[in-house]
């Protein structure tokens, strides 16, 4: 692993480190633990006539098959936070074991202690996605971040007011197929989060996206291409979006965020805990179990808000941090 790692990552507020995780042991699981969701979901929604024929589908074809049955909020299935609204104390989400396993991968907490240092706490700011390629999507979900393409964007957006000014941010996004231009990987502009947070406003489905974000299209950008095994890590401040799926096949990726130990998560009703600390006696949560129970525990207590998290799309006064007064 590079030494310079924290140096190249302030530079250009990304960096893509290669050959981080192995594909069966790290990555597999994930995949397996996502076609077992694909099999409750083919018994639970599928037609008693056709659920045999299905079930011996490959993985891309059983979720083709599901994604059309217009099944509610079908890829919170696979997400790996609880829904934002009308939370349920029975709420559906992704926590497996190979989840778990990857929230405190050694090979991760590695790299991202190069980059915030060895006090290193999980944060709850995380989501999993699986894009189909473009064509097969409906016009309701061409701009769902989930789905579809995501707009450029800073992820200190979506935090609170407090985690925006205090939290060091860092995202680990995780490739589950290669990830390409033609595919639909993110795209980056080289050292413009030195500018720190811009004026965003709320887009598609009120997605944080950077105002007047069209000026960004005119720069020069990085295509963020990543193979499978490699990890991207992307600064709070780091502007970003991603392009549009026009492969024939799915793109599948998994976020994970980390912050700084001593600040706040920027999502306070939703668990933050010690990954790495160099006194283990900071780390509380240790098991699959403990981690399954305190998003239980949290859950329980957002029910009554009806909502998990929210957040204020930064936007300040007058137009001092307009992204044309900035470039």
């Amino acid at each position: 692993m590079p030494n310079n790692l924290k140096s190249q990552f302030e530079k250009q507020g990304f960096l893509v480190v290669r050959n981080v995780l192995d594909f069966n042991f790290d990555l597999k699981p994930v995949l397996n633990d996502m076609e077992f969701i694909m099999n409750r979901l083919i018994d639970r929604f599928v037609s008693k006539n056709n659920k045999s024929k299905v079930f011996k589908y490959d993985f891309w074809k059983k979720y083709t098959h599901l994604s059309k049955l217009k099944i509610h909020e079908f890829d919170q299935y696979f997400n790996i936070r609880p829904p934002r609204d009308n939370i349920t104390k029975d709420c559906e989400y992704f926590a497996s074991q190979s989840v778990w396993n990857l929230v405190k991968n050694e090979k991760i907490l590695d790299v991202i202690e190069k980059i915030i240092g060895p006090e290193i706490l999980a944060n709850p700011v995380q989501n999993s996605r699986i894009k189909q390629p473009e064509k097969f999507l409906g016009k309701n979900t061409v701009h769902d971040g989930l789905s579809g393409r995501t707009p450029w964007h800073q992820d200190a957006g979506v935090l609170s007011r407090q985690g925006q000014k205090q939290t060091d941010l860092i995202t680990c996004w995780i490739p589950f197929t290669n990830t390409t231009i033609k595919n639909g990987c993110m795209i980056s502009v080289p050292g413009l989060h030195k500018k720190g947070l811009f004026n965003h406003e709320a887009g598609f489905k009120g997605q944080a996206q950077i105002k007047d974000s069209e000026l960004l299209d005119k720069l020069k950008t990085t295509a963020l291409e990543a193979n499978i095994g490699d990890i991207v890590l992307l600064g709070k401040h780091t502007v970003h979006c991603s392009l549009p799926n026009n492969s024939n096949n799915f793109r599948i990726s998994m976020d994970l965020r980390y912050h700084k130990a001593g600040q706040p998560s920027g999502r306070d009703l939703l668990p933050s805990f010690y990954v790495r600390s160099k006194n283990k006696k900071n780390i509380s949560v240790t098991s699959y179990k403990e981690w399954l129970a305190i998003w239980y525990n949290k859950i329980q207590k957002c029910v009554p808000k009806k909502y998990t998290f929210k957040y204020t799309i930064p936007t300040f006064k007058g137009t001092s941090r307009d992204l044309i007064n900035l470039l």
